[in-house]
């Protein structure tokens, strides 16, 4: 008997067929922040290592039970909510001027929407951005493109919650956007 029956069956592993698995490394960020924000956002997609809460694009939808004597009836009810929150987790580095490019760049952002030195406030208008999340194969074919929009920053900027002698791991910092408008788009 030539070859094995499980791998002479399987269809996605075949000579002529184009399947390939769906890699989780193999994305890009792009971070649109709003005109307001002067400084340079095209460093942020240098400095991204992943991004989670895109599950929530489908998010879970609970049923809705009727009773007519012993049965049970269901029917689909509404999605607990509709805005999505994705977090990005960046790495930081210093520039030159020995700046927190990264960091400063959010601060702004986040200064746009409120200033915890001042108190000021800012508008919708002028604090929202756009988020942009391709997924590629290896060759760099994109297969899904996800684009958030009207995003504004939720979490906090922890950029030093804690130093620690003992450790010599590089900076990271989590930040976290809400999306209510989103739109996700595959080839």
């Amino acid at each position: 008997m030539a070859g094995l029956p499980h791998y002479r069956e399987d269809q996605t592993s075949k000579k002529n067929r184009q399947f390939e698995p769906v890699q989780a490394n193999l994305f890009e960020v792009t971070v649109l922040a709003p005109d307001i924000v002067e400084a340079n956002t095209d460093m942020l997609l240098q400095h991204v290592n992943s991004i989670s809460g895109l599950g929530g694009i489908h998010r879970e939808v609970a049923a809705i039970e009727q009773k007519y004597k012993f049965a049970t009836r269901s029917y689909a009810g509404v999605p607990d909510g509709t805005a999505l929150d994705v977090t990005v987790n960046f790495s930081l580095n210093l520039n030159d001027s020995n700046q927190a490019y990264v960091y400063k760049t959010l601060r702004e952002w986040y200064r746009a929407q409120y200033n915890p030195e001042t108190g000021e406030m800012g508008l919708k208008k002028d604090y929202c951005g756009t988020i942009i999340i391709v997924q590629f194969n290896r060759k760099g074919d994109i297969f899904r493109k996800v684009t958030l929009e009207d995003c504004f920053i939720t979490s906090g900027l922890g950029f030093t919650d804690t130093l620690d002698y003992g450790t010599a791991d590089a900076q990271t910092l989590e930040v976290t956007w809400r999306s209510d408008v989103f739109n996700e788009e595959l080839t």
